[in-house]
């Protein structure tokens, strides 16, 4: 049996010529064609850890023939995002997610992307955020009281699902002056179809063209379809009102180009698809994890309650509320230092970058995994939940790069402070009205696409209904 296994491994190693050029860089050895893909299939994050464990901060990994390398130092990350960008660009690596949003805000680059984000700011002010607190709330008591006539205790729901449909109402509502509820279960659907098939695509070796009529291609090709319907339709009934609106989708249609031109439609449904998807998805996610997470935290549960009650007592949360509340939001980022919505991010470099005694060259793709927000260098006790990690101040003693959930730099989400504010007043009213218990039996188990979804889903079974906030 030795002998045998010996065998294997020397047949490994004399056929890693065939699947990338020698170096000198930490990782693991790769198989003909395939390199790691095998080991990264039976558990991405898992076999991205135990080369952490061997090889440091800094390693190669081989899909296929293509090398891709791994950063988990936050030092070096900081120079991926911030201080060395210039050598960095969202490169063919985005590729698969651009049949989606095109060259939208998250996949452009160069002038195209600062023109972008230059009409867009405005829209994400603090100024212009908190002037949303009330639609948010309403959007969100108007769900709430969905679940409260059809729920009763001990009712099973998967709150996932629920929270995806009003996440994308209230996106619908605030940044593009829509009323949704004839399209949002196809939309949220047509989303979660296009996330799949794309992340699927990119765990496959050989990726057919999206024109060659696979199952896979036909699915996707179908979600697309009917997003481009929903999208396009938005942005002609909009272009055939001439009522001024003070919101995002006006601020694009309102926008020109040098020449005085209106931005081609082509564009505008890219931004149109981005925002949904990147409004909608993302804070649905964080705040699932974020109630799975509470459900094994009894005392953050009730601390967190406590504040809800004593600053909204029996009302709904206004914008001034929201600083008074700074538990829920510490709550939020905790959950998300455990389950970031976008747990990786990648760039492709376009000059020579040092790493850790080692030129890596231009045309290469780095990659920064979460691994570092459940690294106890930077987190103490990292895999207990605790949103005191959080306290104003306290990240003042962390290392810049360690908690990266909206990226950083200058390519930071532009709806960060969005997201976390609609989430705590989605937060806020849920644990003001409600109180849960997690089914069991059906614990969500994370999957590792395009974002962090919850395989599954987070059911949650109804223990009280509280009267409803007026």
């Amino acid at each position: 049996m030795s002998t045998m296994i010996g065998g294997k491994s020397r047949l490994r190693e004399a056929v890693l010529e065939r699947i990338g050029p020698r170096d000198q860089l930490p990782g693991p050895p790769g198989w003909p064609v395939l390199g790691n893909i095998p080991e990264l299939s039976r558990g991405l994050l898992g076999f991205v850890r135990q080369c952490q464990a061997r090889y440091g901060d800094f390693f190669r990994l081989w899909t296929g023939r293509a090398p891709l390398y791994v950063i988990l130092s936050p030092s070096d990350v900081e120079r991926m995002l911030i201080s060395e960008r210039d050598k960095f660009v969202k490169g063919k690596g985005y590729d698969n997610f651009r049949l989606l949003v095109g060259d939208g805000m998250v996949t452009s680059e160069g002038d195209l992307w600062r023109r972008q984000r230059r009409i867009a700011q405005p829209s994400f002010n603090r100024g212009a955020v908190a002037a949303l607190a009330e639609p948010m709330a309403r959007a969100t008591a108007r769900t709430l009281d969905r679940w409260q006539a059809r729920l009763r205790p001990g009712a099973d729901f998967d709150i996932y699902a629920e929270l995806l449909g009003l996440t994308m109402w209230i996106i619908g509502d605030t940044l593009f002056s829509l009323d949704l509820d004839s399209t949002i279960d196809s939309s949220a659907e047509a989303f979660t179809v296009a996330l799949e098939e794309l992340s699927e695509r990119g765990n496959r070796l050989v990726q057919p063209p999206i024109w060659l009529p696979t199952p896979s291609n036909r699915r996707l090709r179908r979600a697309l379809a009917l997003l481009d319907e929903v999208v396009f339709g938005i942005i002609e009934r909009r272009r055939r009102d001439a009522s001024p609106r003070g919101d995002l989708l006006g601020a694009f249609l309102a926008a020109r180009d040098e020449e005085g031109r209106e931005l081609p439609t082509k564009l505008l449904r890219d931004e149109v698809i981005t925002f949904f998807l990147a409004g909608h998805e993302t804070t649905a996610l964080s705040l699932s994890w974020t109630m799975h997470a509470l459900m094994d935290q009894p005392e953050v549960m009730q601390r967190l309650t406590a504040e809800v009650d004593a600053v909204l007592g029996d009302r709904q949360p206004t914008a001034e509320d929201i600083a008074a509340l700074p538990y829920t939001r510490m709550v939020l980022q905790e959950a998300m230092r455990l389950y970031p919505p976008v747990w990786s991010g990648g760039r492709e470099l376009i000059a020579p970058f040092e790493i850790a005694g080692h030129t890596i060259p231009p045309g290469q793709t780095l990659i920064v995994p979460y691994l570092m927000q459940r690294d106890a260098r930077y987190f103490p006790d990292p895999e207990r939940f605790d949103p005191e990690r959080f306290r104003p101040g306290a990240d003042r003693s962390r290392e810049r790069g360690a908690y990266i959930p909206f990226s950083a730099g200058p390519r930071m989400c532009l709806g960060n402070h969005f997201s976390l504010f609609e989430g705590a007043i989605i937060l806020a009213m849920i644990v003001q009205r409600f109180r849960f218990t997690r089914t069991p039996g059906r614990a969500p188990v994370p999957e590792y696409q395009i974002t962090m979804r919850p395989g599954g889903g987070v059911w949650l079974r109804l223990l009280e209904a509280r009267v409803p906030p007026r």
